[in-house]
């Protein structure tokens, strides 16, 4: 639907107060703190040469001073890691008359047109944020959901699988659910959020139809996957892979077959068990590091996300190993500090919370070797250097447009460690 007077009353002052307030929140640290390459600007794929051995071709002569023989050369192996850009399109529309109403501080606290444009932008970065850490991957796997609802089916989200920043400002999206396997559609109608539950960790859907849930044809099972609309299909997926299927890939990685490759592989470890997950600590993030130092990791800082849940736990153990030198921070040593760092066997490891993180989960990164590659970061400028603005054709109205065409990349997949099995509360 697009904005009209009636959407955007929150602007008009005779309503409201002295200033408009984003419900939404805005934290997308990942995405934020992985550079755009410029000197990378994509036609095609990138690819990018990967070693993925040492040289081999030695000889042992012994004591003897013997004329011995020379073993023949054998090349270190390298392959081609490749990428291509993925598309992601925004489409937002404002009619003239709320343009109009809103076009002087007297008749509104924030022009229309910049409150949307506000907006789309938060919009279009949640929905990057998100793939950032779980493109390919789906948001959610399903615990329980009604089957005898008609008209609103309420889903409950695996407590490990639930994260509230993904489903923050979300009421109205359109997502798919799928079986786990993403070879078929629960639901074969495409579904929209009405409301969800932080608390209770629920998402409530609707048919965009109108129609009713029909069981069983429409009932959705244990460990069905939920993604946006159109960032997957049966046949294929639409978006970027995040850093959680980068770690836990061990087929086929940016077009290199990494099964038997565990320099080109992520790391996996496992805070607890499937069944009897555990608080996350600082031990355990140091194995997950002992993990990536094994795999090549040297004297390189890292930084950890995790969900804001796991947070005071590791808060109370920062302490043992908390940087204490000239750089020394007391700002990230307060109850309530935005960050944690402390000392380990690669150099600083930084903890940092955010609400895109599942509760079960943890990633370590190293986010200088994590670059975002494509022909365009976000832009409301066309190719031609026209904007993507246009009156509607037979609405009184306009429509913008903001667009994306990125992709995320590591030549060093071992960069990325995914701690799992996490007690969730």
């Amino acid at each position: 639907m697009a904005n009209e007077v009636a959407t955007l009353n929150g602007l008009y002052k005779d309503r409201y107060a002295e200033k408009v307030k984003q419900l939404v929140p805005d934290h997308v640290k990942l995405y934020n703190a992985v550079d755009f390459d410029q000197s990378k600007s994509l036609g095609g794929e990138y690819v990018e040469p990967v070693i993925l051995s040492l040289e081999s071709g030695f000889s042992y002569g012994g004591t003897a001073g013997a004329l011995f023989n020379l073993n023949d050369a054998k090349e270190f192996k390298m392959e081609k890691a490749s990428i291509k850009a993925t598309e992601l399109v925004l489409r937002s529309a404002i009619s003239i008359g709320a343009l109009s109403r809103s076009a002087s501080a007297g008749q509104s606290i924030e022009k229309a047109m910049d409150l949307m444009v506000g907006n789309m932008l938060a919009s279009i970065y949640h929905r990057l944020e998100v793939q950032m850490f779980y493109g390919q991957s789906g948001l959610a796997s399903v615990k329980t959901a009604d089957t005898t609802a008609t008209t609103q089916k309420v889903i409950e989200i695996k407590d490990a699988e639930w994260a509230a920043g993904i489903w923050n400002g979300t009421t109205g999206a359109e997502v798919e659910i799928f079986d786990a396997a993403v070879s078929a559609k629960s639901i074969s109608d495409a579904v929209e959020i009405v409301g969800y539950s932080l608390s209770d960790k629920t998402v409530t859907i609707k048919k965009v139809s109108g129609g009713s849930f029909a069981s069983p044809a429409d009932d959705v099972a244990i460990s069905d996957v939920i993604y946006f609309k159109g960032a997957a299909t049966t046949s294929a997926k639409n978006e970027f892979l995040g850093v959680h299927g980068i770690s836990q890939e061990t087929t086929s990685l940016f077009g290199v077959a990494n099964a038997n490759e565990p320099l080109f592989q992520g790391s996996i470890v496992d805070v607890g068990t499937v069944s009897v997950p555990v608080v996350l600590s600082q031990a355990k993030i140091e194995e997950g590091i002992s993990s990536m130092v094994e795999k090549g990791l040297m004297e390189e800082n890292v930084q950890v996300y995790v969900n804001p849940k796991q947070w005071d736990d590791l808060l109370t153990e920062q302490d043992a190993k908390r940087v204490m030198d000239s750089s020394y921070s007391s700002a990230k040593h307060q109850s309530g500090a935005r960050e944690i760092e402390f000392f380990g066997q690669n150099g600083t490891i930084t903890i940092k919370a955010s609400t895109f993180v599942k509760q079960g989960y943890s990633y370590i990164v190293c986010e200088k070797e994590l670059k975002r590659i494509g022909s365009t970061e976000v832009t409301f400028d066309r190719p031609d250097g026209g904007e993507f603005a246009k009156i509607l054709e037979g609405k009184n109205g306009i429509e913008m447009r903001c667009f994306t065409d990125e992709s995320l990349f590591t030549a060093r997949p071992s960069s990325i460690c995914q701690l799992r099995y996490i007690k969730a509360e």
